[in-house]
Order: C-alpha cells, then sequence, then structure tokens
C-alpha cells in the first residue's frame, strides 16, 4: 500500500478506488434490491448512484472548472437532477458514472498546486479552494458507500435470526427489511 499523509493524494486514491468498490458491491444485485428503499425517506442503491453520476457530471468538476477560470467566483448552485428522466438501467447508469469518474480523474491528475489553491465562494460555506472540494468529493464517495453498505445490511438483517443481538439495526425503521 503507498503511503501518504497528503489528504489530497489520499482522496484520489479513493476517487480512483470507489468505481470498483461500487461495481464489486452492486453488480451482482438482483433489480429489486437496486430499487428497494431501506426506510422511509431513504435512498435505494440506484438512487445513490444516480444522485453520484449528478455530482459527478454537474457539481463538483463544474465548480473546480469554475475556480481555475476565475478564481474566488461564487460558485453556481448545481441544477437538481431531473426528477422527471426516465430511470436508468442499473447497468447503464452504473457505466456512465465510471465513464466520467474515469474522465474526471484525468482531469484532476493534471492539476498543479497552483491551480489547486484558486478558490470559489460557495454560499453556505464560504470561499472553498479547489483542493477542498476535491478532497471533500473523496469524503462523499465514503458517505455514499457507507450508506450503501447499510441498505445491503438492511436487507440481510431480518434474515440472520438471532445473531441480530449481535448487531445494531442499520436503520431505524418500524418493521426490520420493510
Amino acid at each position: 500500500m503507498a503511503e501518504t499523509t497528503d489528504p489530497y493524494e489520499l482522496a484520489l486514491g479513493v476517487l480512483a478506488s470507489t468505481p470498483a468498490q461500487v461495481a464489486t458491491l452492486l453488480e451482482p444485485l438482483p433489480q429489486e434490491v437496486w430499487t428497494w428503499s431501506p426506510a422511509p425517506g431513504e435512498w435505494s442503491p440506484r438512487d445513490v448512484l444516480a444522485h453520484m453520476l449528478h455530482v459527478e457530471t454537474a457539481v463538483i468538476p463544474v465548480r473546480v472548472r469554475q475556480m481555475l477560470d476565475a478564481d474566488g467566483a461564487p460558485l453556481a448552485r448545481p441544477e437538481p437532477a431531473s426528477e422527471s428522466a426516465p430511470p436508468a438501467q442499473v447497468d447503464a447508469l452504473l457505466a456512465a458514472w465510471q465513464s466520467a469518474r474515469a474522465e474526471n480523474l484525468a482531469f484532476l491528475r493534471t492539476l498543479t498546486p497552483a491551480q489547486l489553491a484558486h478558490s470559489g465562494v460557495h454560499s453556505a460555506y464560504g470561499r472553498i479552494s479547489a483542493r477542498e472540494h476535491i478532497t471533500e468529493w473523496a469524503y462523499h464517495d465514503l458517505e455514499h458507500l457507507r450508506q450503501l453498505h447499510a441498505t445491503l445490511e438492511a436487507r440481510l438483517y431480518p434474515a440472520i435470526g438471532g445473531f441480530r443481538a449481535l448487531y445494531s439495526r442499520p436503520y431505524p425503521t418500524d418493521e426490520p427489511g420493510s
């Protein structure tokens, strides 16, 4: 394992490894699990992946490019993902996200320290450097990996019988596995 103490380099490693982790976790799932929500208000794995694709194509790389074009500029609020768009097949959604990630990683690896110091002003979080936003992007991936794991745990939890005493419920619902 490569050793680095630089959070940015660690972030690039996370961004590079997330597509394989998501694919390994989700590709073998049946369609019904892809669209299953573990609790009211929680996203299905398909919803999570659709959100990640939206962030990958319409949010963070757009903001980073804004910072590079005009240091200190206000960061545009992204358009929300279209609720009226037809649901993509999950394999196509996964492939689109993986392709966009590969393109974004190639771009990120070209950035210089001077470019990473460029910043933008976020309406809620203030001045954010490109380096900070890219590092947050990796954290965003990890948060959604945790969410995907919890969803699969919620699907399995009702079927582990007495072993449920060993584990906390992944989502507090009225009925396990509902």
